[in-house]
């Protein structure tokens, strides 16, 4: 996922007050913090975003992480985030998670226990972009942030959808530079959820093909396609062993990534007896 992760780092350092905004759905000001500061020496790792905002004169840090896949751990790495820059900044912080496919079963809080203690409560702002109407954005938001229209729920079709994003950033971006740089966005993220050739015909090709992070982009897809055909050869192997695959499992396969994690659900199916035992030895 390093190309999405290129492109969620472009438009976050370039659009994090339209971000800030749509999370909390007013208008708010935010100081962008710079990659030196928010260095994470003990995770080793950098937030997709951190900004200071500023809202009715109340002053905070808004944590902002991606996913593209739900992920039944980042609850823990976010608040493993969250305490760090906390006690870096010493400020409030206001964390969030933005599912850019699919919905997370969790409730926007990861709870800790142990004996009697409550060790941990840590609530956080979880928003599943498939579930947000996309039609005002789409027609009348932020062109900053229409790389993640697609992604929304529309009534429209999906080339309908694609030409209104190109159409208004070719005529509301004034340069060029953003202009490739929202246009490549809009082409990677809309692949979370359309096939690349429905992709590839909805956009013009010729404003995709000599901008650098494509190249990237076009390998990933390709690898894709080989991955949704071992996901299908793993439905197909589950389905003969146990029957009818129930929604619940069908997503859970779905989002499996590398081949050698599709491998492994193989293997679990071929050595479990019953449907029961094969989705109880996928949580470990």
């Amino acid at each position: 996922m390093a190309e999405y992760d290129l492109i969620i780092k472009a438009l976050a350092e370039r659009y994090m007050d339209k971000i800030a905004s749509f999370v909390r759905g007013v208008l708010v000001t935010v100081e962008q913090i710079e990659d030196k500061d928010k260095e994470a020496v003990a995770v080793q790792r950098t937030s997709d975003a951190l900004v200071k905002v500023r809202e009715d004169g109340y002053e905070y840090l808004m944590l902002v992480e991606f996913q593209a896949r739900p992920d039944r751990k980042m609850a823990r790495r976010l608040l493993e985030y969250m305490a760090m820059h906390h006690c870096r900044y010493e400020k409030p912080v206001y964390p969030v998670i933005i599912n850019l496919t699919g919905g997370s079963r969790h409730d926007g809080r990861y709870l800790l226990e142990c004996l009697d203690l409550t060790v941990v409560d840590f609530n956080y702002r979880q928003i599943n972009l498939q579930d947000i109407a996309g039609r005002e954005l789409l027609y009348r938001g932020p062109v900053g942030l229409l790389p993640l229209t697609p992604l929304m729920n529309h009534d429209e079709l999906p080339e309908t959808v694609l030409d209104k994003c190109a159409k208004r950033l070719q005529s509301e971006v004034e340069t060029e530079d953003e202009r490739s740089i929202l246009y490549v966005a809009l082409a990677a993220l809309s692949s979370l959820r359309f096939p690349k050739d429905l992709i590839l015909k909805a956009l013009e090709v010729s404003k995709l093909e000599n901008l650098p992070l494509f190249d990237g982009i076009r390998e990933e897809w390709e690898a894709r396609g080989k991955t949704e055909g071992m996901v299908e050869m793993l439905f197909d192997l589950v389905e003969a062993r146990f029957g009818k695959v129930p929604d619940e499992l069908r997503n859970r396969l779905g989002v499996l990534k590398g081949h050698e994690e599709i491998k492994q659900a193989m293997k679990k199916a071929m050595s479990a007896e019953t449907i029961e035992e094969y989705m109880a030895k996928l949580e470990h």
